[in-house]
């Protein structure tokens, strides 16, 4: 295999002053810089710093604590104009050895998105919206932040150079209206000992700012793993790695399931009428699965299945001790079998994998997994039906034009993609989509529609739906609203950043219930024209935001949800406000003793306490009568430069080597065994009385 070793600085600039939109040192457009001193003199958790070795020049030193985690970087009055740039851009240092949590806070005053009918009410400063970004440890970094985002209708930030995951929460706001904006760090726990930062420069941008000059020594090794860094069982030469994998691969070769479970993984001593497929049953007691055997049958799975863990080097390739040649895409998880096994490694994958699911007693593969890996296996699994329909025209975030005709049309594409499956017995169910971006956060898509003056045809059915609710009088509608039209055609050229009036709150939320219906009937009304033979498991919700999302779950056979936390989500609440069985469709604990930087989305101190904090989560779920189905999310750590999104979390069952991690997986085994008589009730579940630590994630 050819490899390329460094790149020098020149080539990288030239490589990015190609790039369409890029800034070059020649042609850095407008820069409006913030004054660090200012900063400095204004918050007492910051201090200049004459020299940096790491930036050579002055630099705003800051030290997070849990009292005081950011900086006010602006205020409304200083310099600054957020309608005059197209980046904010700070460049940042995190002196740790885990990975940086930046984020951006922008304030307005509560009368500009709450108050504006009350003059007379004092202004509160109030978040607006806000960023959650990741930084690699011990490497500079220009943090990017696209100014166009304050509108809030994207949730996921593109990656820039060495930039981690970002994403974007809160309410779409008018630059013009920002009048604080603060830095805040973290993460802040005595297991993170002592985090410091160092930012040496703020600025708004026109154009994007230029590369830095390669790194004189990489950071990443030939197997992926940083260099920065020691830890129990790193791999340190070819030989100890295929030792570790044989070992592996012999630990799997004699795994079988106990002898009281069939073929699918359902229990023997328990059994319904059999159906050729999966069903759900609920016996009086709890909600069982059911298996096409006629077992029942609860699901404990492992999602991203997938031969693969791999992460975009563009831009970032000074990082690398080695690379493939012509790569924008590097995957040491498959290269490091490859060195392992040769041609062989993509069979040796999934024979072994088979076998470690056996050995851990997982009976499900879970969502984003590999296809020929489930078929050449005749697995149980659960199905992700990709591009859930959508129109050019989007309302609010990836909230479709729902009444278009082109919604219909696309909803009938969607539905054929289940054609090759609808007579497949391991199919479980299909998920429609995955967290939706309309559903984070308690908003009501009819208001958010709203929010510009573009038109679509669900604001010209909401305009036709307003004037039959108040039939057809004008006067009452605007007594109702606090308006002043003449006509209910004139909402159409409306815009509002505030409601209006209560009732308008209401009348909103009221025609987003009947929007989330169509956005959820339409395309499993042409679903069930193709497959009833299997069970539609819902969106996959990152959370429970609203009562919007219980309104799309009326058609759905299960409810699934995300959920990350100690304890699972609040799951007999989901139950008794949907009439349905609850499925959990991801959920982790990472630890930052070992590769990786960053713990996931739910931290624990180190890999003893991943394994207690799963047979806790597992068991204290499955011991609830409405619970299915729980799967870990996922099989393979995460690249330590970040996946596609940027996240690089120690979240695996295995790591980038192929190695499992024995404490956890020691701890999934009892477990995932026990479900049956915890979730029948014979035995009761572990309580292990978990305190969670501050995650690093993005």
């Amino acid at each position: 295999m050819k490899y390329i070793i460094r790149l020098t600085s020149l080539f990288i600039l030239m490589i990015w002053s190609a790039l369409p939109g890029s800034a070059t040192i020649d042609n850095p457009g407008t820069v409006q810089p913030f004054s660090l001193e200012h900063i400095a003199i204004h918050n007492k958790n910051s201090s200049l710093t004459d020299r940096s070795s790491e930036f050579d020049q002055t630099t705003l030193t800051i030290h997070p604590t849990q009292e005081n985690p950011g900086v006010v970087i602006w205020e409304k009055g200083d310099q600054g104009d957020w309608n005059a740039g197209q980046y904010l851009v700070f460049e940042v240092f995190a002196n740790n050895k885990y990975s940086g949590q930046v984020n951006i806070e922008f304030y307005i005053n509560a009368e500009q998105s709450d108050s504006e009918n009350n003059p007379n009410q004092k202004a509160k400063t109030i978040k607006g919206i806000y960023t959650h970004m990741g930084i690699l440890p011990k490497l500079k970094t220009k943090m990017i932040f696209p100014l166009s985002y304050l509108d809030g209708q994207n949730v996921f930030m593109p990656r820039f150079p060495r930039q981690l995951k970002g994403t974007v929460w809160g309410r779409r706001l008018d630059p013009a209206d920002i009048v604080k904006v603060v830095l805040r760090f973290g993460p802040i726990h005595k297991v993170y000992p002592s985090p410091e930062y160092e930012v040496a420069s703020i600025s708004i941008t026109e154009n994007l700012p230029p590369p830095y000059p390669p790194i004189e020594e990489s950071i990443i090794d030939e197997f992926g793993q940083w260099k920065l860094k020691k830890w129990k069982d790193k791999i340190r030469n070819e030989r100890q790695l295929k030792r570790k994998n044989r070992k592996v691969e012999k630990l799997a070769q004699s795994a079988t399931y106990p002898d009281n479970w069939s073929q699918y993984g359902g229990w023997k001593e328990k059994q319904f009428e059999p159906s050729g497929y999966f069903r759900t049953e609920h016996d009086g007691h709890r909600w069982w699965l059911v298996d096409p055997e006629g077992y029942a049958f609860l699901s404990t799975g492992v999602d991203v299945m997938q031969y693969g863990s791999a992460g975009p080097v563009n831009d970032i390739e000074d990082l690398f001790e080695q690379l493939p040649e012509d790569t924008k895409n590097v995957d040491f998880y498959v290269q490091n079998l490859t060195k392992v096994y040769g041609e062989e490694a993509r069979r040796k994958w999934e024979t072994t994998t088979r076998g470690l699911m056996k050995k851990y007693r997982f009976n499900t593969v879970g969502n984003w997994s590999d296809i020929t890996f489930i078929k050449n296996n005749n697995l149980p699994y659960v199905l992700p039906l990709y591009g859930f329909p959508t129109t050019k025209i989007r309302v609010f975030r990836d909230f479709p034009d729902v009444f278009s005709n082109e919604y219909h049309k696309n909803s009938v594409h969607f539905a054929k993609q289940l054609h090759d499956y609808k007579d497949d017995p391991y199919l479980i169910g299909y998920f429609l989509q995955n967290e939706p971006q309309w559903a984070s956060g308690d908003l009501n898509i009819a208001f958010e529609m709203f929010g510009t003056t573009q038109q679509s045809e669900t604001k010209n059915k909401f305009v036709e739906w307003i004037r039959e609710k108040y039939g057809g009088d004008i006067k009452d509608f605007n007594n109702s609203w606090n308006l002043d039209l003449h006509a209910f055609q004139e909402l159409l050229q409306k815009s509002f950043k505030s409601y209006p009036s209560k009732t308008a709150d209401k009348d909103f939320y009221a025609f987003s219930e009947i929007m989330v219906s169509r956005y959820v009937d339409i395309p499993c009304d042409e679903i069930d024209k193709v497959d009833q033979n299997h069970l539609n498991l819902g969106m996959r919700y990152a959370w429970l935001s609203s009562d919007l999302l219980y309104k799309a779950g009326e058609r759905f056979d299960a409810f699934s949800i995300n959920g990350y936390g100690m304890d699972p989500p609040e799951t007999a609440k989901i139950a008794e406000k949907s009439g349905k069985p609850v499925l959990i469709g991801e959920f982790h604990h990472g630890a930052v003793d070992r590769a990786l930087p960053a713990t996931g989305i739910v931290g624990v101190a180190n890999q003893k306490d991943r394994g207690r904090a799963y047979r806790h989560y597992l068991e204290q779920g499955f011991s609830r009568p409405e619970v299915i189905g729980m799967h870990y999310f996922q099989w393979i750590d995460l690249p330590f430069y970040g996946r596609f999104d940027g996240e690089n979390y120690n979240i695996g069952v295995v790591n980038m080597n192929n190695i499992p991690y024995p404490e956890l997986t020691k701890a999934m085994t009892v477990s995932n065994e026990r479900i049956y008589k915890v979730g029948s009730g014979q035995v009761p579940p572990v309580d292990e009385n978990m305190k969670k630590i501050p995650a690093i994630h993005y």
